[in-house]
This record gives C-alpha cells, sequence and structure tokens, in this order.
C-alpha cells in the first residue's frame, strides 16, 4: 500500500462543513474585527466609569445577557444598539460621533474665539490695532445661535 493509499484510507467519506464554514468565517472576519474594537471600547470606558455590565444593561434598557454578548466582541451590533452605547458612554463607535464632536467643538472655539477678540478691541491698546480687528471681524458672518441644537450663519 502506497503513502497516498493509506493517506486516502484515513479520509472520511461523508461531506462536512468544514470548507463553508471557513468561508463564513473569513467574510465575518471584518465584522467581528469591528465587534471586539467596539466591546474593548466599552470594557474600557465601563472600567473608567467604575461600572459593571448590569448598570451598563440598565442605561441601555437591555438584558444583562446582551451586554455580555456585547462585552464578549461576537455580537453583531444593531445601529440601534450601536447608537445607545455611544449615548451611554459618550464613547465613538460611529462616525456621526466625531461628526459631532466637531460641530461642538467649531461652535465652543468660535465662542471663545468671538470672547478673546471681544476682550482685545475693548482692552487698551493702540486704536489702529483695535479698529483693524474690529474690520475683520465685522466684515465675517456672524453665527446666531438660538439654541443647542438650532444656529445659524447671518450675513
Amino acid at each position: 500500500m502506497t503513502n497516498s493509499e493509506k493517506f486516502k484510507s484515513l479520509i472520511s467519506k461523508e461531506k462536512t462543513a468544514t470548507v463553508s464554514r471557513n468561508k463564513e468565517r473569513i467574510k465575518n472576519r471584518a465584522r467581528l474585527r469591528e465587534s471586539q474594537e467596539i466591546a474593548l471600547k466599552v470594557l474600557t470606558k465601563l472600567d473608567d466609569l467604575g461600572w459593571s455590565q448590569r448598570r451598563l444593561a440598565k442605561e441601555l434598557n437591555v438584558s444583562a445577557q446582551q451586554v455580555n454578548k456585547i462585552v464578549k466582541g461576537k455580537e453583531n451590533l444593531t445601529l440601534e444598539t450601536q447608537v445607545k452605547l455611544q449615548q451611554a458612554l459618550d464613547i465613538p463607535i460611529l462616525a456621526s460621533y466625531y461628526e459631532n464632536k466637531i460641530e461642538e467643538f467649531s461652535l465652543e472655539y468660535f465662542f471663545n474665539f468671538d470672547v478673546s477678540i471681544s476682550k482685545l478691541i475693548t482692552d487698551q491698546g493702540s486704536s489702529f490695532f483695535r479698529q483693524e480687528f474690529k474690520e475683520v471681524f465685522n466684515s465675517k458672518p456672524k453665527l446666531i445661535v438660538e439654541s443647542e441644537s438650532n444656529y445659524q450663519l447671518a450675513s
């Protein structure tokens, strides 16, 4: 009996799902990697806050088992769950988190800049310097803020 024949005699004649399972695993690799990244962020933030998984479950209005699946990094998170996590823990999960933070930063920066320029203009100093800043600042559009979520540029 040759080595090839010996090897073939060891192989099972039954079809297995190994190939299809491996293909599925490879296909889901990116999603699993993202789930693991989210799990790490959640665990780190829970540790920072001193929260238990049970406390997070209460904040998210889900079962403790659901949170346990999330922190294991194997859960395919719905968009709703991702938004809830982002809001409850104030951690970046979706791209909108960064967009919202940039918007908050921009508004805060604008108001601090406005206050700084106003203070500079009204403080003692060169009248020419104050006049130059007034002209530049007054020529730019101003931001009108009616509330945290409602603001617009005015000409």
